[in-house]
């Protein structure tokens, strides 16, 4: 599976406007914005065709071109061999959109004896944006913006090309706000992306291979999509996913561009596709406008996102811990570290508890709860729901706890590095510590050979008899075993001794390839 971002789109460095931050606030923008947030409505007749909804929006979709003064345009690039290998009925295309942006593999259309290439800015990129304001507010990807020197703007029926500055962007969720100086341009009106609906009729415009103003038709395939890292910034950190998906037609050059509804209200800003080939497969990947409207506002007012931060690395719940806690279905977060110092710690969070819902909604997986926490600003008090297992009871329960979220912090401590155990050891190896598993006390030749960090303490595991129970709720060799029933161990008696009785439950908290999480095995 390929992802990729659907602008035509080089490199460079990103330019930011800073003297067009703090002229106004978030407030003074929404006033001129157009809103409808009802219930949305899919009374069209497809027979009917979509021409009413398509003139609606069409005039508040606008083309944007990037260009670099020192990066060579990348894209669309191709020698004479390789036009040579395209098919004949495209060939026609390539060649009219290639001479139209200066770098035509044609021998008649360029200078074959210079080496020498022009001075002047080079097209970097081709993206689309619709305008949010008459004052020429513009809505579009970070992607579409990111490394321009220069930015162009084309707004049909003008005659014209606009200078555009970029306002903000935030790499996090691939949003950007850009501005023209103008008035009296048509505008999109900004729809509700929360009534969304699997089903709903949508319409995606924008500028696929340059071909401006061009709309496809489709439907809302999936909500909440995430697409495994395609957002993020250039430290390598993981951004905010929560795509819709779509089956309405997305290529290279639709991106930042609108999906609409069936009453031409943007509900999500056109952004990647799924392919193998690099052009359109069937699944297209759309921020929801909600999301995006959220990001404007905090870069209006301060350049940046402000976002929450709880404190907790988190996992999803394994089966077994499903099991042990006695929740009905698998859904829920397990806590699996707690931040010293955060959010978390002061309220009263443990390792080991499940959070099953904030602020009333229900959290399905990470992916829910880390988009929930960032959402909110700092200081938004927030209510968990947490299920924890009670230690004098030997019962799980249910409790309330509630944190006051405090600022991201600006870099996040990096990714431990995913790596498996190296060498293998000889099976049988160990102790014995529960039915088919054998354990070893740390030392410095186990830590070398399962590249286990100087920090961890507790015992290895050797050896799992993949038919054992242990096996069955995944526990692997090369896990370390830290805690046994909620209790920290450091040495195999102290694992022994907190096991419990024989037949019973034992809850292990594990860290694995420097990943925490909690097993339930029989004993």
């Amino acid at each position: 599976m390929i992802l990729v971002g659907a602008s035509l789109l080089g490199v460079a460095a990103l330019v930011y406007s800073e003297d067009a931050k703090g002229k106004f606030t978030s407030a003074e923008l929404e006033k001129k914005i157009t809103r409808d947030t009802a219930e949305i409505r899919n009374a069209t007749p497809a027979m009917a065709g979509f021409a009413d909804v398509v003139e609606r929006i069409l005039p508040s979709v606008v083309s944007i071109n990037t260009y670099s003064k020192k990066a060579p345009r990348k894209g669309f690039n191709f020698n004479e061999d390789e036009m040579e290998q395209l098919p004949p009925m495209l060939r026609p295309f390539f060649e009219d959109w290639l001479q139209r942006h200066g770098d035509s593999p044609i021998p008649n259309q360029r200078n074959r004896q210079s080496p020498q290439r022009p001075q002047k800015p080079v097209q970097t990129g081709l993206g689309s944006g619709m305008l949010l304001t008459d004052d020429g507010y513009i809505l579009t990807n970070n992607h579409v913006v990111d490394g321009a020197d220069d930015i162009k703007v084309m707004v049909a029926g003008k005659g014209k090309e606009y200078t555009a500055k970029v306002i903000g962007a935030d790499p996090s969720t691939d949003v950007a706000l850009i501005k023209i100086e103008g008035t009296g341009l048509p505008h999109a009106t900004i729809g509700d992306s929360s009534k969304l609906r699997v089903g709903d009729i949508v319409l995606a415009v924008g500028a696929p291979m340059g071909l401006e103003q061009s709309v496809t038709h489709g439907i809302v395939s999936a909500l909440g999509r995430s697409a495994m890292g395609i957002i993020g910034n250039k430290k390598g950190e993981a951004g905010y996913e929560n795509f819709i998906q779509t089956d309405a037609a997305i290529n290279p050059g639709n991106s930042g561009g609108p999906l609409v509804d069936a009453q031409g209200r943007v509900i999500g800003i056109n952004s990647a596709i799924e392919t193998q080939s690099g052009m359109f497969a069937g699944i297209g990947l759309a921020i929801p406008v909600n999301m995006a409207m959220s990001v404007v506002r905090d870069l209006v007012d301060s350049g940046k996102v402000q976002r929450g931060f709880l404190g907790i690395q988190m996992d999803a719940v394994e089966p077994s811990m499903s099991d042990f806690l006695g929740l009905k279905d698998e859904n829920g977060v397990t806590v699996s570290r707690i931040v010293d110092g955060s959010p978390a710690a002061k309220a009263g969070f443990e390792e080991g508890d499940v959070i099953i819902s904030a602020d009333g909604q229900k959290i399905a997986d990470p992916t829910k709860l880390r988009l929930m926490i960032s959402s909110n600003h700092p200081g938004t008090d927030v209510k968990f729901g947490v299920v924890r297992f009670n230690e004098s009871s030997k019962k799980p329960e249910r409790k309330e706890i509630t944190a006051k979220l405090e600022k991201l912090p600006d870099q996040l401590s990096s990714a431990f590095e995913k790596i498996r155990p190296g060498p293998e050891k000889a099976k049988g190896a160990g102790d014995v510590f529960l039915e088919g598993v054998k354990v070893e006390e740390l030392n410095d030749e186990l830590r070398v050979n399962y590249k286990i960090e100087a920090d961890v303490k507790g015992v290895v595991v050797t050896n799992v008899d993949e038919k054992s129970p242990a096996a069955k709720v995944g526990l692997q060799e090369g896990d370390v075993i830290t805690q046994v029933n909620r209790k920290v161990v450091s040495s195999l008696p102290e694992a022994r001794s907190n096991k419990g009785e024989a037949g019973g439950a034992v809850q292990l908290k594990i860290v694995r390839a420097g990943q925490t999480k909690f097993l339930v095995v029989k004993n």
